[in-house]
């Protein structure tokens, strides 16, 4: 890990071990323009000293020396990114650089303080410290995808404005962001809640989030949830989303991650971006006395659900195993409804004709997601007596396969009969 000192400007390297007991800041900000990269500071920092963005490394630098900190991290130039595996080694680690560092400063080069400290009358200072508050709930900084493990990782936060100047802290500010990001003050005030979290709930943190590049997305998270992947930028976003949702999936049966809704008509069980979380109401885990595992295979997501329609929710009878165009699926966690309810969130899922696969030695019918902004909630109750399917719901490519391997098929059948057919 190459960290700064803050005396002299110089990138010096350390080993895991050496990095395990020294102290150290670490950065958090917006990147600008004219940044400095890890390769310039190879060259002559004479050279450098003109660049904005040397100038946020200085008064970084001065801070962390003002709060005893004899070292400090920055992104800009603390990671070879012209390096594939130190690249993928910074990223997959991210989360644990602004866990482990002494102190996080916050960077908010957009927060302008309104006055100075000695203003000449308390009601001046009030209506300093609520607009200085309006600023920070609409700074860029909020918006962006890799600042939501930085705001929530370390154990130990400095806000400072643009003239890097200390933001003082209180629930007044916590409260300003928790309005802004939607994340619970008790989360802020204390990270190791964290965990304690549903998947859907930690999406919704991201899903109105942007980056610069689009893979960073799913990158971004994939310390919240504590899974490491390969980093493969060109893969596309939704890959990318789709491959951390797998690795959450490895260790985890909470199935909100399959609690989400976007405008698609058709789709697999697992989201396409953490956009797809946005709008979804708070949700809840079952215990685990009657959830069933999950996983992802080469011909879709095994899952079992209990499977109905809405004839069968209507008369309670629910002996014959559900025919129709479109059926319903209970997710296996609660949902809470506009009037404070806890029910079971019912997803719509259309039967993919002429696919069966066998799973473990059992036949199982094959399923997309269809009507995939809309589920309907059911009281608990409701679903009494209904049984489980196990089924397998098709995800993009694997419903393509199954398209083109059926039209293969039928096109070699047809051929077929054509050719055993006696001429006249």
């Amino acid at each position: 890990m190459w960290l700064l000192n803050t005396e002299t400007h110089v990138l010096e390297e350390f080993s895991e071990a050496q990095v395990s007991s020294r102290s150290y800041a670490i950065l958090s900000h917006v990147w600008g323009s004219e940044e400095i990269s890890f390769k310039d500071f190879e060259g002559n920092q004479a050279g450098l000293r003109s660049r904005r963005g040397w100038g946020k490394i200085v008064r970084f630098c001065d801070t962390a020396r003002k709060h005893g900190l004899s070292h400090a991290w920055i992104d800009t130039c603390c990671i070879d990114k012209r390096n594939s595996a130190d690249l993928t080694e910074a990223i997959n680690s991210m989360y644990r650089y602004y866990y482990s560092a002494a102190a996080c400063f916050i960077y908010l080069e957009d927060v302008h303080p309104s006055v100075k400290q000695e203003a000449d009358s308390l009601s001046s200072l009030a209506a300093a410290r609520a607009q200085l508050l309006e600023a920070v709930r609409a700074t860029r900084w909020i918006s962006r995808g890799w600042t939501l493990q930085e705001l929530l990782a370390p154990k130990r936060r400095c806000f400072l404005a643009a003239d890097w100047s200390e933001i003082e802290d209180g629930d007044d500010l916590l409260g300003a962001i928790e309005e802004s990001t939607g994340i619970d003050m008790a989360v802020l005030k204390d990270r190791d809640l964290i965990s304690n979290l549903c998947v859907g709930e930690r999406m919704k943190w991201a899903s109105k989030r942007q980056t610069t590049r689009e893979e960073d997305m799913a990158y971004s998270l994939m310390g919240l949830f504590n899974v490491n992947m390969p980093v493969m930028y060109g893969e596309g976003p939704t890959s990318a989303f789709k491959r951390l949702q797998r690795e959450i999936m490895q260790s985890s049966f909470d199935m909100t991650i399959f609690a989400w809704r976007g405008d698609y008509s058709s789709s697999g069980m697992l989201a396409k971006s953490p956009a797809d979380f946005a709008d979804i109401p708070p949700l809840g885990l079952w215990a685990p006395v009657s959830v069933s595992p999950y996983l992802m295979t080469n011909v879709g997501l095994s899952i079992r659900l209990n499977i109905t329609n809405r004839q069968q929710i209507e008369e309670r009878q629910f002996k014959k195993l559900p025919q129709g165009a479109i059926l319903r699926a209970a997710l296996q966690c609660d949902v809470q409804t506009p009037t404070g309810q806890w029910e079971i969130p019912m997803i719509y899922l259309r039967p993919v004709a002429r696919a069966h696969f066998f799973v473990n030695g059992k036949e199982c019918r094959a399923y997309r997601r269809v009507q995939c902004a809309e589920w309907v909630t059911l009281p608990s109750k409701q679903l009494v007596g209904c049984p489980y399917e196990d089924v397998l719901v098709l995800q993009d490519e694997h419903y393509d396969l199954v398209r083109n391997a059926t039209e293969h098929h039928n096109s070699r059948r047809v051929l077929s009969e054509k050719t055993m057919k006696p001429s006249k």
